[in-house]
């Protein structure tokens, strides 16, 4: 998913300082004798402040940003989900709607799903398991972001060739009497449990509107709901007062019976009401010119988390000058890695690779070094010197504003006429996922949905999966050979999937994509933090797949 945690300039004095002081301070949650997650504390308490930085969307089928499924983790339950806790047990897949993991058949191919009985949605309406290929369809009807993932689905042609006149998917076959949905891929897919635990796969109430639903968003079906939500503004989460005690127990009951969050993008008044005591959580990150004093000062209330994230260049295939091989090959030698990390404030190392460190997958790349005369070289041979570029970049914060002006600043010293567009963060990439935008390299960035290869190279460099508006593949990266490569490696039987040989295959294909065909400019792996006010146990910090679980904070 896109992420825009909210980033400060930071001089290299101070970055040296602060990452002296980081240290790794993520809580994990206790679990009862059954295995179910429970909350932390098990203390209720009234009241939750928080502030958040903003987001595209409050609507589990369109929004694909970090900043909403961080609150969507309590609020949209898939059939299944990611494990409720810290650490390596996150990836753990358990069955949340569902009464238990599905049947699984036809070697792989078929799964199905009976749900818990009693499940009701915010507004009182029962939660059926027709429910579910309607939620598919509304996806498909609003173009959402999340649609590529249903591709392996039988009878899901139609609506990929006309997404908006989607009516029913042949392959999702339901019985609200029986409480069972019964999904028939076309081949085996090895993320597909994956899949199912994402927001665009929770089941919201069949006639939902298919359209972006802002106040209030879609109803709920976990144990809280969105009773508000203005945009940049605010937002207001309570109990789902049809929720029963322990309905769903894999998911925390959750602590605060209110959650009142305030937006803003401004780092230093976020992190300013967690210290007056205002607000008891923040969700940005803290501002890194005051990084080191606040960490010092407020110590284990300070936390500080690896993410698996990669933040990078893309690269419009479709447009010049980034057509050609060379000019693609000349933006990854011209910039310099380091100066991007010091641009993000020294938090996060520099890489080549599209797959993040933490993958078995991985593999380190070191093929480019920082060269501008070969950059040079290269734009020279490309034929495309002197080429009006437009740099795309998110505006209103500091740090990408600064990271855009710096790849404006690297083009033109090879050679382009380099200008910028500067655009607003919570439409940015609406805008720049438009085809008609045409837009030619820019900032983005990107934090797993579930961990496994398939979320990278498949969701943002499958040509087959392109689409016209909410593109995630902005570079247009299209390769017969690569299509079919990730083709194969995501029809593995599941016991194939995590073998050697595969996560070798996935090696040579983030290789083949960074150096072959030069097809992103990786540059930085991130770190994010939590701050939290005095007030707050700070132990109680539980990162469920690297996002804060804000159902677990309990007070001290």
């Amino acid at each position: 998913m896109r992420s825009r945690k909210r980033w400060t300039l930071l001089g290299a004095a101070a970055v040296v300082a602060a990452l002296a002081l980081v240290a790794a301070g993520c809580g994990s949650s206790k679990k009862s004798s059954s295995g179910s997650t429970q909350s932390t504390s098990g203390k209720t308490f009234s009241t939750l402040h928080v502030v958040w930085g903003d987001t595209d969307y409050m609507d589990p089928g369109l929004s694909y940003r970090l900043e909403s499924w961080q609150l969507f983790q309590n609020i949209y339950e898939g059939l299944v989900s990611q494990k409720h806790a810290g650490g390596a047990a996150s990836a753990d897949v358990v069955p949340t709607l569902a009464s238990a993991m599905p049947v699984v058949s036809a070697g792989g191919k078929n799964y199905k799903f009976t749900l818990r009985k009693g499940l009701m949605y915010s507004n009182g309406k029962p939660l059926k398991a027709s429910d579910f290929p309607a939620t598919i369809v509304r996806d498909f009807k609003m173009n959402s972001p999340g649609i590529g993932f249903y591709s392996n689905i039988e009878g899901v042609d139609a609506c990929e060739k006309n997404p908006t006149s989607c009516k029913s998917i042949s392959g999702i076959v339901t019985d609200d009497a029986a409480g069972t949905v019964e999904v028939k891929l076309k081949e085996p897919q090895s993320d597909f449990l994956y899949v199912m635990s994402l927001p665009f796969s929770a089941p919201v109430p069949a006639g939902t509107p298919a359209k972006p639903l802002t106040n209030p968003p879609p109803a709920a079906n976990g144990p809280y709901y969105m009773v508000s939500y203005q945009p940049h503004k605010s937002f207001l989460i309570k109990r789902n007062p049809h929720y029963k005690k322990d309905s769903i127990p894999t998911v925390p009951q959750g602590n605060p019976d209110v959650v009142v969050g305030t937006i803003t993008d401004d780092l230093a008044a976020s992190a300013q009401k967690v210290i007056s005591g205002s607000a008891d959580y923040d969700e940005n990150l803290l501002p890194t010119d005051r990084l080191t004093q606040i960490q010092k000062k407020y110590g284990d209330h300070v936390k500080f988390f690896t993410t698996p994230s990669t933040y990078y260049f893309f690269m419009n295939q479709r447009t010049p000058p980034f057509d050609k091989l060379q000019a693609r090959q000349a933006v990854n030698y011209a910039i310099d890695r380091d100066q991007l990390v010091k641009i993000r404030g020294g938090l996060g190392r520099t890489t080549q690779n599209f797959l993040p460190p933490t993958y078995p997958q991985y593999k380190k790349i070191t093929h480019y070094t920082h060269d501008v005369n070969k950059a040079k070289q290269l734009v020279q041979q490309s034929g495309t010197k002197g080429m009006k570029v437009t740099v795309y970049t998110i505006g209103d914060t500091e740090i990408d504003k600064a990271t855009g002006e710096y790849l404006q600043g690297v083009l033109k010293s090879i050679g382009w006429n380099a200008g910028i567009r500067e655009l607003a963060g919570g439409t940015y990439f609406t805008i720049v996922g438009n085809q008609a935008t045409k837009a030619q390299i820019g900032f983005t960035d990107w934090f797993q949905d579930y961990p496994y290869p398939t979320d990278w190279f498949g969701v943002l460099e499958d040509g087959t999966k392109i689409t016209q508006i909410h593109n995630n593949n902005n570079s247009n990266v299209n390769i017969p050979a690569v299509n079919k490569e990730i083709a194969r490696l995501s029809h593995l039987p599941p016991d194939q999937a995590n073998a050697k040989s595969t996560n070798d295959a996935w090696a040579k294909l983030d290789s083949d994509l960074m150096v072959k065909y030069s097809s992103e400019v990786p540059y930085l792996n991130g770190l994010l933090t939590d701050f939290f006010s005095s007030r707050m146990d700070p132990s109680c910090d539980v990162n469920t797949n690297f996002y804060s679980d804000f159902s677990q904070y309990c007070l001290k």
